[in-house]
């Protein structure tokens, strides 16, 4: 492996997106060491767990059998304030031979060190993505593995699998097969592989409820339950296991409800979707889903589903049963819609919706 004449002496990488920062950290190794040249010149040290007087000792160390030697520091961040002294003198004066890579969530104390890091190197923030330049991420990424991933499916995939790149990554990996040998991936090729990235969704209960599929629905319930797992939106952190995923599983059913809601009364207000796909805060696959499920809805259906589900979590809350039957119950109910007359409306006195 030919060494880069370009690499910096120090780099501070820092950030929520650990694929990102350990992206980061690979290219360099890749570009300053061989796997036969790390048994001699790669150290491993932790900010929280090593004196910075050990990390300077090391850099300060002539490379053996190689043009440099790589320190990396995980957790730099962690440092105490009055333990970086030798590091900030090193700083000032690096190694040429030696790549130092300091590694954190944040800048913590290095905040107001970071002209002096950028002076002798580079200082690079990893945050999590989000929006578009999330969607352009996932699109650049299936481009490198040589084909073309259409928006729809991008956002698609934002919306089922979530915003971490890791999981992100592995359901590329998947989707990439699944057309075959054609070169562009849309939405539909998305779809059908999208359940095996992921524990069935909120949307996919949705839709068995919305088309009366009760042994479908019940089956997704029954997976949710079980694996203790759930899997809807980006910005929720619910696709991690949990002790019991009843209480948050309910209330994304009564938000879903809501949301169909609120989107078909404004389809039905401006008469076409250009306008409502503009709603703040929803994805155009997020909104051009809920208003495909619409469909499935009148009115009095989604103010039965909100009153069934604020019932269903008041039975809960008050030990009336158990919590996996009172939720198979419910699903069965919505499934089997039998509108009451006059029902109150969604916020509307009579009930209170469940906070979402």
């Amino acid at each position: 492996m030919k060494a880069r004449s370009d690499i910096h002496p120090v780099y501070f990488l820092y950030g929520a997106e650990d694929y990102l920062l350990h992206g980061e950290i690979q290219k360099l190794l890749d570009q300053t060491l061989s796997q036969k040249e790390r048994g001699f010149n790669l150290h491993l040290f932790s900010g929280e767990e090593h004196r910075s007087q050990e990390i300077v000792q090391a850099a300060q160390t002539v490379p053996m059998f190689s043009k440099y030697r790589v320190v990396l520091v995980s957790e730099a961040d962690k440092i105490d304030e009055d333990q970086m002294e030798p590091l900030l003198s090193y700083i000032q004066n690096p190694s040429p031979t030696t790549c130092l890579i300091m590694q954190a969530q944040t800048l913590g104390s290095w905040k107001g060190h970071r002209r002096e890091i950028e002076k002798v190197g580079k200082v690079v923030e990893c945050s999590r993505l989000k929006g578009k330049a999330l969607v352009s991420w996932i699109r650049k990424r299936m481009e490198e593995k040589g084909k073309t991933l259409s928006e729809d499916a991008a956002d698609y995939l934002v919306e089922v699998v979530g915003d971490h790149l890791h999981d992100l990554e592995n359901a590329l990996e998947k989707i990439f097969l699944s057309p075959g040998e054609r070169r562009r991936i849309e939405l539909s090729d998305v779809e059908g592989t999208a359940s095996e990235v992921k524990i069935s969704t909120v949307f996919d209960l949705m839709d068995a409820i919305g088309t009366q599929n009760l042994e479908k629905a019940l089956g997704i319930l029954e997976k949710a339950i079980e694996s203790k797992t759930i899997s809807f939106k980006k910005d929720e952190e619910s696709s991690k296991k949990m002790d019991d995923p009843v209480p948050l599983l309910l209330s994304m059913i009564a938000k879903q409800y809501r949301n169909i809601w609120m989107v078909k009364e404004m389809a039905s207000r401006y008469q076409g979707a250009s306008e409502v796909a503009s709603v703040p805060g929803m994805s155009p696959w997020n909104i051009k889903k809920l208003m495909d499920q619409g469909r499935y809805f009148s009115n009095a259906s989604l103010r039965e589903g909100i009153l069934k589900c604020h019932q269903t979590d008041l039975s809960i809350k008050r030990g009336r049963g158990p919590k996996d039957l009172l939720m198979e119950k419910l699903v069965i109910d919505l499934c089997r819609p039998n509108t009451p007359k006059n029902l109150p409306a969604p916020g509307g006195r009579g009930f209170t919706l469940l906070d979402g």
